[in-house]
């Protein structure tokens, strides 16, 4: 068996290092590649294109639709969404996007599941593909990692999948690492993090793997610089988080659309290596420079609890009875009760 896993584990090897350095990038959304041979370039980056939780058009954010042309204005080498690209993945939603977005830009774009793409099963993969992945531009390596799949740890084929591309850090003389994943499971294995995004999808079991055995492997490269963007992001002071965790040598960003008028993408300039960040607001708002929106704004934001008010009820109810959540615990409850009365039918015989 040992054997048999030491095999499994080369060739896992050998197949994700094949695909980091020989495989074209080209987007599964639009079927554009990046350019080749890029040096000097940008993107743009935000999570969320759904907009609102509520928001049931079946279209992505309002805010994201009427910005295109400015978009495709700024010709970023690529954009990436950090998850909850839909609110659900079936053919409704499929053939709005497609009509409404996809077909419209004219750069490649990527995204890195949120819990809301993989709502419908695996729709998600059956039309886009593997919900992990790698790749490399000039000087930079981007990881995408599917958070949602073991409960915001990374295990398995994808652990294997990052050791890997961590492991071409030298020889393919990386200066930047760009960690992409919706959610942002640094924020709860870190003290100074985890009650500023208690709206996020968070770890329902347990703790997730960051500090045990991510940390670790990224740590190993402190002569790169490594920033890793989330996009699971629910109320807030801004469209952006931005932490350069200078004990971890780490850079931790967070960012959003809720189809507000604080919405904004950013963009991320690399020139010679080096890597600088712009606001790109959605709505023509003034934005600051992106170390602005640092953790000190966002604990001088955080709300106490209000107490229960009765006329949001109606509300609660409604939001309630229109989630699946909620039927899948109606459908448990009802066959737990009915295997506790089989045992009991047994039981009295």
């Amino acid at each position: 068996m040992k054997r048999k896993n030491k095999r499994y584990s080369l060739f896992s090897f050998a197949f994700w290092l094949n695909c980091i350095l020989l495989s074209a990038q080209t987007s599964p959304f639009n079927g554009v590649v990046i350019k080749d041979s890029l040096k000097d370039y940008h993107f743009v980056v935000s999570g969320h294109f759904h907009g609102q939780s509520n928001n049931g058009s079946t279209f992505p954010a309002a805010t994201v639709l009427s910005s295109i042309d400015t978009l495709n204005a700024i010709q970023p080498a690529f954009m990436m969404s950090l998850g909850d690209l839909f609110i659900d993945v079936d053919d409704v939603y499929l053939d709005h996007y497609k009509t409404s977005l996809f077909s419209k830009l004219k750069f490649p774009l990527f995204n890195v599941v949120g819990n809301h793409d993989i709502s419908n099963g695996n729709r998600y993969e059956k039309e886009f593909g593997k919900s992990y992945s790698t790749f490399i531009i000039g000087s930079e390596l981007f990881i995408l990692l599917d958070t949602e799949m073991d409960d915001g740890s990374i295990e398995g084929e994808q652990l294997i999948m990052l050791k890997t591309a961590l492991s071409s850090v030298k020889e393919k003389n990386i200066s930047n690492i760009f960690v992409f994943s919706h959610r942002p499971i640094w924020a709860e294995r870190i003290e100074k993090y985890n009650k500023l995004f208690l709206e996020n999808t968070r770890t329902a079991l347990g703790k997730n793997n960051f500090s045990e055995k991510i940390l670790p492997l990224l740590q190993a490269h402190k002569d790169v610089n490594i920033f890793w963007m989330s996009g699971s992001m629910g109320g807030g002071p801004a469209s952006f988080f931005y932490d350069k965790n200078q004990e971890l040598g780490i850079t931790f960003i967070q960012t959003a659309i809720r189809d507000t008028p604080r919405d904004a993408m950013l963009k991320v300039n690399v020139k010679n290596g080096e890597v600088h960040f712009e606001g790109i607001s959605l709505t023509n708002q003034k934005l600051e420079k992106i170390d602005s929106y640092g953790i000190d704004l966002w604990l001088k934001d955080a709300k106490p609890e209000t107490g229960f008010s009765y006329r949001l009820i109606p509300l609660y109810i409604k939001n309630m009875l229109l989630h699946r959540y909620f039927w899948y615990g109606i459908i448990t409850c009802i066959g737990i009760l009915f295997f506790v009365r089989l045992l009991l039918k047994r039981k009295n015989r």
